[in-house]
């Protein structure tokens, strides 16, 4: 009877060849990691730039992007949440313990500088003594007629300026190399090792957002007011709930998620889909949520930041990029 074929290696492209046609390395070389599906390199015309399945790009789904309500320390949604001016939102007790931590840090980098700096000063006063004492002994010895041998046997003797070098290991002597290139010879003996000076840069004295490394304050971590989907759940209830299901805009009702980003109004402190903010809040610019209604400047009205939803026409990719900054204690 006929045989079962069995699966090849390159089982993902329906083929058994055991070696990569002139369509696949083409279709490696660009595009997405996906497979020839939308007009790829399976079909008639198939565009390799936009649809191969090679690993040059790739497509991050909505699984991959932080939820709009979640803290852009931990990724899970927040407690207590605040905002910035940039729209970052954190946890409240994670952002104060993170300002309280690199506050220590940045005072323990200080001192380490300051003492470097103490350091470095100390050796340049000790060797400009030296090469001022060393300038009054060859003042005298001018004067009393020495030539520089006389002169160099005057002084003590410095193992560490000698041109030799000796290796020892428990007393016994393994070697020892008299000669003025030793430090070339026997580079290997502990007392000609090379050291590396490493210098401290001075710290920057500024608590920095770790998201968009600008400068971070305290009174500058406005509180959230999220509306609830469900007014009867508590709130530990609500952050059990899907990304899509625990807040809404209390304007339109609609659920607040990446796809239906949102907005924070500073006055009150409520926050709600930026088509509202749109549509109804900059046509009179009032905050509807204060009694009586406040005046907004433009400045009152922070978009929330929001990374994406898989979806190339809902995804800002220049909200994407994270300068890297050094984040301790995460």
């Amino acid at each position: 009877g006929r045989q079962a074929r069995t699966m090849g290696k390159h089982s993902k492209n329906n083929n058994e060849r055991a070696f990569f046609s002139h369509a696949e390395r083409q279709a490696a070389k660009y595009g997405r990691h996906s497979s020839g599906l939308l007009g790829g390199h399976n079909t008639a015309g198939g565009n390799f730039v936009d649809t191969g399945w090679g690993s040059h790009k790739r497509t991050l789904d909505s699984d991959a992007m932080k939820d709009l309500d979640a803290c852009s320390l931990t990724l899970v949604p927040c407690v207590d949440p605040v905002i910035t001016p940039k729209g970052v939102v954190y946890d409240k007790q994670v952002i104060y313990q993170y300002i309280l931590d690199r506050k220590a840090e940045i005072e323990r980098e200080l001192r380490a500088w300051t003492a470097q700096q103490e350091a470095e000063a100390a050796g340049a006063a000790s060797e400009a003594a030296r090469a001022a004492d060393q300038r009054v002994e060859e003042f005298v010895a001018r004067q009393e007629g020495l030539s520089k041998s006389d002169l160099a046997s005057r002084r003590p003797s410095d193992p560490s300026s000698s041109g030799g070098a000796v290796g020892a290991l428990m007393g016994r002597t393994l070697v020892e190399d008299t000669g003025k290139h030793a430090a070339d010879t026997s580079f290997w003996v502990p007392q000609l090792t090379p050291q590396s000076k490493s210098l401290l840069d001075k710290p920057d004295g500024v608590v920095r957002c770790p998201i968009t490394n600008e400068p971070l304050k305290l009174k500058q971590l406005y509180p959230l007011s999220f509306t609830r989907a469900d007014e009867s759940l508590t709130s530990a209830e609500t952050l059990a709930k899907p990304r899509n299901e625990r807040y809404i805009c209390p304007l339109s009702k609609k659920a607040l998620s990446n796809t239906n980003p949102a907005a924070f109004l500073r006055p009150s402190g409520t926050v709600v889909s930026v088509s509202c903010v749109d549509s109804i809040i900059k046509k009179d610019m009032v905050d509807p949520f204060t009694d009586p209604p406040t005046r907004l400047k433009e400045k009152d009205i922070i978009p929330l930041r929001v990374e994406g939803t898989g979806f190339a026409a809902k995804t800002d990719e220049k909200a994407l990029k994270v300068t890297k900054t050094d984040v301790m204690g995460f």
